[in-house]
């Protein structure tokens, strides 16, 4: 286990990358407290998937090291650290919790920016969360289907707006990427990375059976949702994390590390 100086950080390193050790509700605070500091902060997940691309993807894996939090969003995060020998206290997931962050964002007056997904997607995702959360501030929205060429007419857009969190949702590791390649120009002191979010909140994928997604099976309501697309990541890249980290942890551990 290591403790970063930094923000009082407390991390496992787990296959080269450093994440949180904070439970959901610690991770609400977390992003409220970044909100009303000085300075900019970025806040990203993992998954299994993320931590098979951060293992080729040394970039993405720099980008990762260097953020200011990086919580486990998906079971296989929390049961390959459990073999190698860490604890994490669960898997957060923003489809579960951002309605609830969303209250609390609201009570604290914070005023977020939606950005990504299809066109009008985020607009959707938006109005849902103002019909069901009175005095939640989503001051902007716009689709993550733009041109380099327009890059920067979108980022002075959204810093237009004033938001005190951009929520990013492009999927990784392409967010990643573009959050640290644009984190000087956002003007807003926190940037997050949430992947599919959108696509969840404006109703357009649906999750599954709640007694599966509680149980760490949401990856298979997804395959059977999107077969053809994610077929390869779950049955193919999820057993190659679990072999992978057993394989680094009892056959073949890399010099020093334990």
């Amino acid at each position: 286990m290591e403790k970063s100086v930094r923000l009082n950080r407390q991390t496992i390193n787990l296959l080269g990358v450093n994440i949180d050790i904070l439970d959901t509700e610690a991770l609400g605070r977390k992003i409220i407290d970044f909100a009303g500091l000085d300075g900019k902060r970025s806040v990203m997940y993992v998954n299994a998937d993320c931590m098979l691309i951060a293992r080729r993807n040394e970039n993405y894996r720099r980008i990762l090291n260097d953020c200011d939090l990086v919580y486990a969003d998906g079971a296989g995060v929390v049961l390959g650290a459990r073999l190698w020998g860490h604890i994490l206290p669960g898997r957060s997931t923003a489809a579960d919790f951002m309605p609830d962050f969303c209250r609390k964002f609201a009570g604290k007056g914070l005023r977020l920016f939606f950005l990504g997904a299809a066109c009008g997607v985020a607009d959707e995702a938006a109005a849902r969360l103002r019909r069901d959360i009175p005095g939640l501030r989503i001051v902007g929205t716009h689709h993550g289907y733009f041109t380099p060429d327009q890059e920067e007419e979108v980022i002075a857009g959204v810093n237009k707006a004033e938001p005190d969190i951009v929520v990013v949702g492009f999927g990784a590791p392409g967010q990643e990427m573009w959050m640290s390649k644009n984190r000087r120009a956002l003007n807003a002191p926190v940037v997050w990375g949430v992947g599919g979010l959108f696509d969840f909140l404006s109703g357009r994928t649906r999750r599954g059976p709640r007694i599966l997604l509680d149980n760490g099976f949401e990856w298979l309501c997804r395959l059977f949702t999107e077969p053809r697309r994610l077929w390869r990541r779950y049955l193919i890249g999820n057993t190659t994390f679990v072999f992978y980290i057993l394989w680094r942890r009892f056959i073949a551990p890399e010099p020093g590390k334990s």
